[in-house]
């Protein structure tokens, strides 16, 4: 009588399994999906401190945003861009202010129960953007920015970026 083998062995589907396991632990361990999103964050920090001191300096080149002394946080402040939000400002009669470059302000991606938060401080001769990025991949961006924190990434207008 001859049997018919069609399948694996119970050890062998085991081997099989546990190969795959390992293969999958090594593969997690390399990509370090940990690093990538702090790294993600941080790409998106960086573009939004840019895109938000591009956007007020034309607002006060084009006269749509008259700078007054104040201080915001995105943690605590609302995104309006009418003067009213985290970054306060004062908008001239028949002018719409930032809202001629932007639809809300941008808050940063853990704003939600962190304590991240990007900050805003001005006065009637300069203003600064700050925010803390958390990988290290940017480290050197905080320390050389030219702003007075090694620990916060600052933009800005006023000299030597220290307003905080």
């Amino acid at each position: 009588m001859q049997l018919n083998r069609k399948g694996f062995t119970l050890v062998e589907l085991l081997v099989v399994i546990a190969i795959v396991a390992v293969l999958a632990g090594v593969v997690l361990v390399a990509i370090n999906p940990a690093k990538i999103m702090s790294e993600s964050r941080d790409a998106a920090r960086l573009s939004d401190m840019d895109t938000l001191n591009k956007a007020i300096t034309l607002a006060i080149a084009d006269e749509e945003y008259t700078l007054v002394a104040a201080q915001g946080s995105s943690l605590t402040g609302t995104i309006a861009v009418d003067g009213t939000g985290w970054v306060s400002y004062t908008v001239p009669a028949n002018k719409i202010g930032l809202g001629k470059y932007l639809a809300v302000l941008p808050r940063d991606p853990e704003h939600i129960g962190g304590l991240l938060a990007y900050e805003y401080k001005a006065d009637a001769n300069g203003y600064v953007l700050r925010c803390q990025l958390q990988s290290l991949k940017y480290t050197s961006k905080m320390t050389t920015d030219g702003g007075e924190s090694a620990v916060h990434y600052e933009v800005g207008t006023d000299p030597g970026l220290d307003l905080f």
